[in-house]
């Protein structure tokens, strides 16, 4: 009696679902009497009742039966047969019900309808930071199917793996990325400057007014940024002349008009790129703290990673078909960022129509 009424006092305070099917959302759905259909093993399970019941039954046909039922109707089939011997049936296999095998199966069922029944989950993952109970549920394992305590130990335990496993994605790796070439082809603004400024800033190029503006993304860059951009946590780390102040601002512009789907405000100018924490350093140079960086410096333009395919196929974020893909583009950077767009729509129109 002491008990029900501390479970009571919990729900009361929001700190506890005691689950039941006639008590208010989130309890209700999570009662077993609720039609959370799935399927298990090939079976149609009309609800997790109907699984549970069925487990009393050694012929096939009425396991099947019982097993596509809903809830209450489900529940009107048990039996106690299976108590003389604590021996329940699963597609006509003999399982001790106090065996390590049938816990293994009941948790396998559950996870088949957290999985595959948004209701159910939803339901489940809204009890977040609060204890469960069954206070109806019998407690004797050698007298009901499934007790209180099991019930609710494998629905607090696939809530609390399932967050574990949201933190673990959303834990992607920090890549940081440099923009004088490797994303950014220095070059062909200075293809666009006349002889005159080039003798005027010879030694000190990148100190060009606006220069910067003037260039185009690396071959393949563009591509290569979002296709990073699934799997990993990208920033631009770069530095900027420090007697050149509009060098700064062009490069904010540069990444607007060419990236800034992946890049926006997500971008780090330092002369001190070892102070910056990460996994990788995507960078042509080992100066401004490069060499010094704590992660993995991917030497951009080296032998090992000569161009962006190669950078691409060491994190392996890319098929063949993709690969073969990056041999078609246009040389010319602009057209290339173009067609990847184009691609993709193309990619979308494909599934769309399916």
């Amino acid at each position: 009696m002491f008990r029900k009424l501390y479970i009571k006092w919990l729900v009361w305070r929001g700190k506890a679902i005691d689950i039941w099917s006639k008590s208010e959302y989130p309890a209700d759905v999570l009662s077993n009497l609720c039609s959370n259909g799935f399927r298990f093993d090939g079976m149609v399970c009309g609800s997790m009742e109907g699984f549970l019941q069925s487990l009393k039954q050694k012929d096939k046909d009425k396991q099947w039966q019982i097993c596509s039922m809903k809830g209450k109707n489900a529940k009107k089939m048990t039996s106690t047969g299976w108590q003389t011997d604590q021996v329940v049936w699963w597609k006509g296999v003999a399982i001790d019900r106090q065996s390590d095998d049938y816990m293994r199966l009941v948790r396998r069922a559950y996870q088949a309808m957290f999985d595959q029944n948004e209701r159910f989950r939803t339901a489940l993952m809204s009890t977040r930071e609060m204890t469960l109970f069954h206070s109806r549920g019998e407690s004797n394992p050698y007298k009901t199917i499934l007790t209180e305590e099991e019930l609710c130990q494998i629905l607090m335990d696939m809530r609390d793996n399932y967050d574990k496993r949201d933190k673990k994605l959303e834990q992607k790796k920090r890549v940081f990325v440099d923009m004088d070439n490797v994303l950014v082809d220095f070059e062909s603004g200075l293809a666009q400057v006349s002889e005159d400024v080039k003798k005027e800033y010879a030694g000190r190029l990148d100190e060009i007014p606006r220069l910067f503006g003037l260039m185009k993304p690396m071959p393949d860059a563009i591509f290569a940024m979002h296709e990073l951009q699934k799997h990993y946590d990208l920033f631009i780390l770069s530095t900027a002349p420090w007697k050149t102040p509009s060098a700064w601002s062009d490069k904010v512009k540069w990444v607007t008009k060419y990236v800034d789907d992946v890049f926006h405000k997500r971008m780090v100018i330092t002369h001190r790129k070892d102070l910056c924490q990460g996994d990788y350093l995507i960078d042509d140079r080992g100066k401004n703290g490069t060499s010094d960086f704590s992660g993995v410096w991917i030497e951009f333009g080296s032998e090992k990673f000569p161009d962006w395919k190669s950078v691409l196929v060491y994190f392996g974020v890319v098929s063949q078909e993709h690969l073969d893909f990056i041999e078609s583009f246009d040389r010319d950077a602009d057209r290339s960022a173009d067609r990847y767009y184009e691609y993709l729509e193309e990619q979308k129109s494909d599934k769309d129509a399916v």
